[in-house]
């Protein structure tokens, strides 16, 4: 999968457009990015949030040589199921759709990274693909809920209350769903996620 994620980046650096919602964020705090990408929220935090220690970390290579020359010094490049650092490191941990890439015993290894490195009381804010969505169901099915489609990269739907299963190990998770409408050509698609504020 690492092949295809790299071959994605190299065609498309910039893959995603458009405006991004950020997340509430306390002045001061340590957050981390996990599958930061091209920098569609990373880039955006770093402009406006001058307030805050911010680190970004993707398994790609292509993709963080496109992020390094506007996020010098805070961009780390590993799995986010192997995460290098601390307990304990953050105060929020950005996962915007990222374990819908990974296989099931992956999904788990890097939901149990998230919990470790966020401190007690932190958050960690979570997005990721429904089951609503109009695309679930397009590939070659590898997993209950899992497809892989012609580009070779995995995609995950969640339920509600498989994302609180996830995360079990939190104090609190109260997972709901976010459907915007998306144009696909001539016609609009519905386009669903599962959203989750997370704290440990």
């Amino acid at each position: 999968m690492r092949a295809a994620w790299e071959k994605f980046y190299k065609n498309s650096p910039r893959p995603w457009a458009g405006a991004i919602e950020l997340p509430d964020l306390a002045p001061g705090w340590r957050v981390l990015e996990t599958g930061c990408g091209g920098g569609r929220l990373l880039l955006p935090l770093i402009r406006s949030r001058p307030d805050l220690t911010l680190l970004g970390v993707d398994f790609s290579k292509t993709a963080l040589e496109g992020l390094v020359r506007q996020c010098p010094g805070i961009l780390f490049q590993a799995d986010v199921s192997a995460l290098p650092f601390r307990d304990r490191s953050f105060d929020a941990v950005l996962c915007r759709h990222v374990l819908e890439h990974l296989e099931t015993e992956m999904r788990k290894a890097a939901a149990s990274e998230l919990l470790r490195v966020v401190r007690p009381g932190g958050r960690i804010f979570f997005e990721g693909f429904s089951v609503n969505d109009a695309r679930f169901g397009k590939g070659r099915q590898v997993e209950p809920s899992t497809f892989v489609r012609g580009d070779g990269i995995y995609y995950h739907y969640f339920t509600s209350q498989e994302v609180g299963q996830l995360f079990a190990g939190a104090g609190s998770v109260d997972p709901g769903e976010r459907t915007w409408d998306e144009r696909a050509g001539p016609t609009r698609m519905k386009r669903a996620a599962v959203v989750a504020e997370i704290q440990k």
